[in-house]
């Protein structure tokens, strides 16, 4: 888990009379002194945002943690911890403009003696290039950045770059999250040209040892992708997707938000994935399906006669 620091610590009353919201009662007077994802590791003094119910299954809280949670959820975590709030996402966007970034970002760049970086990419202040990686041309790895062992960043892709996480307040107003938690790639990863891999909020966006994606594949912030996983070109995975080690992607096949994808599963091209897919599964089609029974479908819709449905 990564904890983010405020540099300044913040009483729970200043923040509901600033943003509202209904606190538990006995919680007026704790300091918050960082927001971190959930875990069982929350120190005291940590918020923790909770939005997602598809996330909730598999969060661990500590019962030392406050837990900032939507009204939707607020009655699946017990009395004692709990900030509601109507948007919790506006309040840790203005929470984390006030952080200390986790990295050293006015450092130069450490770059490996033995790595091959083409004069035309950029490594910025506070990324770590590993042994025997190779940037190609006009590849961009930003801050908070750590590329493993023989990692290949291909030509124009991006690395590290702000997620794509915005926040909704009142009267329609919107305003960017920050994200700092970075990207981790681990040894061996192929990084095909004109990727882009999102930077997580609070803890890194991970892409697993041994993984291949190809060209212009997404990879959405906060997500996690196993060792060895294989993606075809334009393949797109949303914010908070997991996908476990030795799954394949086939081209332009899209993953929604906080969606698991099982260890060993082969996802066909074009498919939608908008729920967990089992451990060694084969799916195809929107919504993603077992393979089978898409091709039964498909095989019904494209008869010369048929009832109409």
């Amino acid at each position: 888990m990564l904890s983010i620091a405020l540099r300044t610590p913040r009483a729970l009353a200043d923040l509901v009379r600033r943003h509202g919201g209904e606190l538990d009662a006995g919680l007026e007077a704790q300091l918050i002194a960082a927001v971190a994802a959930p875990s069982t590791q929350a120190n005291a003094g940590t918020l923790v945002p909770l939005t997602s119910a598809r996330a909730l299954p598999r969060a661990g809280l500590s019962r030392a943690a406050v837990v900032l949670v939507s009204r939707e959820l607020r009655g699946r975590l017990p009395l004692g911890q709990r900030w509601v709030h109507a948007n919790p996402w506006w309040v840790l966007a203005e929470l984390l403009e006030d952080a200390v970034v986790p990295y050293p970002a006015g450092e130069p760049a450490a770059i490996a003696p033995d790595a091959v970086v083409a004069k035309s990419s950029a490594v910025l202040p506070g990324a770590v290039v590993g042994p025997g990686c190779r940037l190609d041309e006009h590849s961009v790895v930003y801050g908070g950045v750590r590329l493993g062992a023989r990692v290949i960043v291909g030509a124009g892709a991006v690395i590290g770059r702000a997620g794509f996480g915005f926040a909704h307040g009142p009267d329609a107003a919107a305003r960017r999250i920050p994200q700092l938690g970075g990207v981790v790639i681990e040894d061996d990863v192929e990084i095909g040209a004109l990727c882009t891999v999102d930077a997580g909020t609070l803890g890194p966006t991970v892409v697993g040892q041994g993984s291949k994606l190809d060209a212009h594949v997404h990879v959405g912030h906060n997500v996690r992708v196993g060792a060895r996983c294989f993606m075809a070109a334009q393949v797109g995975l949303a914010g908070s997707v997991e996908i476990e080690d030795d799954v394949w992607l086939g081209g332009q096949a899209g993953v929604a938000d906080h969606v698991r994808v099982g260890r060993g599963a082969r996802v066909a091209a074009k498919s939608g994935v908008i729920s967990d897919i089992a451990p060694g599964a084969v799916v195809a089609g929107f919504p993603a399906v077992a393979r089978s029974r898409w091709l039964r479908r498909m095989a019904w819709l494209m008869r010369a006669k048929r009832p109409v449905p």
